[in-house]
């Protein structure tokens, strides 16, 4: 038997409060009979109590005692008020025992509850949260995919309104015979007034990362640099490309990244005439 932890265990405090069950009442005076540390022990609490309850108590008003001397007086031998007044003093501390018990019991319950209560909450506001957050993020990726689709938008209304313009020249360019996709096709879209050119990727395979594609404008049978372009997903979206004064034709190359100053015949994959 563990003398120390049969102490700490709360059994003492219990069994002084009242709050000992009748078989912990029992157990608890049997082992005070066998060990005197527990009764030294349950004696020491007993006086803490008792020194606590008298250090808290209120000290009566003066003129209650000489109203207690007098009433004990005019009743003088009377049997049952003696009895009376016996009873209240052995009647008031098991009162105050049961109130005592009662007030313990119930901030057991209270804290219990409220220790429940703290943690449903708290797992709510972890779950409301996570929700919120993944709101957040799903509005946040709804409005960056509205921009995109806005941009886009605005880029075709662009694109028509060039084609629609009566000064616009366009050239289709398709796969040459022979080259190296017989399925390449693009468009330039070149303005003759303000000599701005625009370039339609309608399709064109996708190079390595060391290569990039070359546009170049036939001036009186000699190749001028119009700029290079990445092919993206976006194939329809129009590229502004260099400004041409004049050209007979347009071609496109595949050259390494960043352009060469002169094409490599080799890799032609498109060509078309200007009208």
């Amino acid at each position: 038997m563990n003398v120390k932890e049969y102490i700490s265990s709360g059994i003492i405090e219990s069994y002084v409060l009242g709050l000992a069950s009748p078989e912990e009442r029992v157990e608890f005076e049997r082992m005070c009979d066998s060990y005197p540390e527990i009764r030294e022990a349950r004696d020491a609490f007993e006086l803490s109590f008792e020194k606590n309850a008298l250090s808290n108590a209120i000290e009566p008003p003066a003129h209650l005692k000489n109203e207690i001397f007098a009433k004990l007086h005019s009743e003088g031998n009377n049997k049952q008020t003696d009895n009376s007044y016996k009873k209240e003093n052995v009647v008031a501390p098991v009162v105050a025992m049961g109130w005592l018990r009662y007030v313990a019991a119930a901030s057991i319950v209270l804290l219990i509850t409220s220790t429940l209560l703290n943690y449903y909450f708290f797992t709510q506001y972890k779950e409301y949260s996570a929700k919120y957050d993944q709101l957040v993020q799903n509005q946040t990726q709804m409005a960056s995919a509205n921009q995109t689709l806005q941009t886009k938008l605005q880029d075709y209304e662009s694109a028509l309104s060039m084609i629609k313009d009566p000064a616009m020249a366009v050239v289709k360019m398709p796969s040459i015979p022979k080259g190296p996709n017989p399925n390449s096709l693009t468009t330039v879209y070149w303005d003759t007034k303000s000599k701005d050119v625009y370039l339609m990727v309608n399709n064109l395979p996708q190079p390595t990362s060391d290569k990039q594609y070359q546009l170049w404008a036939l001036v009186d049978g000699k190749p001028v640099d119009a700029g290079v372009f990445d092919v993206s997903k976006d194939s329809l979206s129009f590229v502004k490309m260099k400004n041409i004064p004049r050209a007979q034709a347009f071609a496109i190359t595949l050259e390494k990244k960043g352009g060469s100053p002169t094409p490599d015949m080799s890799a032609l994959y498109v060509l078309g005439k200007v009208s």
